[in-house]
């Protein structure tokens, strides 16, 4: 750790310049959801210092730990830091005196501290890669009704020029499977398959594909276990990809099947694995409640719970906690009469 100058000199302006936010509103949305302006203020700015104050004041530092362990033992955001960080004015004034500091500490991070694990390798995209990758950057980004169809439109177009590129197969399938053209998407996922078997997204388009279909399937038993087996084929590639523990898990519960413990365990790892999941957190969260372990759904809901940007995730991740607040640990919970939770206000992105 040194001295550096150049601490995220981009918040500078919204610090020195933002309509300014107490510290006792980024511990407590609702209150900053009331106080807030209808222009432009310092809430990113002023969460990026308390942050960086907290991880370098030797004494402060032990309390940032503290705050975490207070909101995974199911405390509010406000409770946690007032217990946490005590007297808030008295953090505020310091905060303010660190914003005014000439210089800031930073970590400095040397190559030889840094490991990657396994071998990082380039290679140059093919020509096929190249000409189809404006329409896959859109097409994972988001599409709606309407962009999807043009996509699709133009990706065949792409499709027909290098028809024996498994990487643009691979981006047809998606983009076929985004129109609603199941069927298609198959198709094109398994020749990109054929031709290059290590390439993963084939597999979870045509997953995707498959379990649409088998959603009005006829014999859904039928139609979800054959869903699941693209999946499980990427299970086999890459074991901590958390899409085929996902679909494990939801092939059996949506063929009507009591999920197994393989399939529950599967769930739990995959939520272990995509925390930025808030939707899987939740299911997680729920499904760990029914089985009584308490202590661990806990865990999966607090980060959700405690989301400053509110939503349905973080009302439902309340809610839970609430519903098992004064259970002990092994008791299951039926959760099935819990009403429809009541969304947190969501803080404003300005200055994100």
């Amino acid at each position: 750790m040194e001295p550096c100058s150049s601490a995220a000199q981009h918040r500078a302006g919204d610090l020195a310049f933002a309509d300014p936010v107490h510290v006792r509103e980024l511990l407590d949305p609702a209150l900053y959801e009331q106080k807030k302006v209808r222009g432009y203020d310092g809430f990113y700015a002023k969460s990026w210092l308390f942050y960086h104050y907290l991880r370098f004041n030797k004494e402060r530092q032990p309390q940032l730990s503290a705050y975490l362990k207070n909101l995974v033992d199911g405390m509010d955001q406000k409770t946690a830091g007032e217990k946490a960080f005590g007297d808030l004015d008295v953090l505020e004034k310091e905060l303010r005196a660190y914003s005014r500091q000439s210089r800031m500490f930073t970590y400095v991070l040397k190559p030889e501290q840094l490991t990657t694990g396994s071998p990082i390798t380039l290679r140059k995209l093919s020509a096929g890669e190249a000409a189809i990758m404006p329409l896959q950057i859109r097409s994972q980004r988001g599409v709606d009704e309407a962009e999807a169809a043009t996509i699709v439109a133009e990706a065949r177009t792409v499709a027909a020029r290098f028809p024996e590129d498994a990487g643009v197969l691979a981006a047809l399938a998606e983009a076929e499977y985004d129109a609603g053209n199941d069927a298609a998407a198959i198709a094109a996922a398994d020749k990109a398959i054929a031709l290059d078997p290590a390439r993963t997204n084939p597999y979870v388009q045509k997953g995707y594909a498959l379990f649409r279909q088998a959603g009005e399937a006829e014999d859904k038993r039928a139609a979800y276990a054959a869903a699941v087996k693209p999946f499980m084929a990427l299970n086999a590639i890459e074991n901590d990809h958390p899409l085929p523990l996902i679909y494990f898990y939801r092939a059996q519960l949506e063929r009507g099947v009591e999920p197994s413990e393989n399939a529950r365990a599967a769930l739990e790892r995959a939520a272990v694995l995509a925390p930025f999941d808030h939707g899987l957190q939740i299911n997680a969260g729920m499904m760990l409640i029914g089985e009584g372990k308490l202590e661990i759904a806990r865990i999966f809901l607090a980060p959700v719970a405690a989301n400053p940007h509110g939503g349905g995730a973080a009302a439902r991740a309340k809610q839970l906690i609430a519903a098992i607040a004064d259970k002990p640990d092994g008791e299951k919970v039926d959760l099935r009469n819990l009403p429809e939770p009541v969304e947190t206000p969501e803080v404003a992105v300005s200055g994100g």
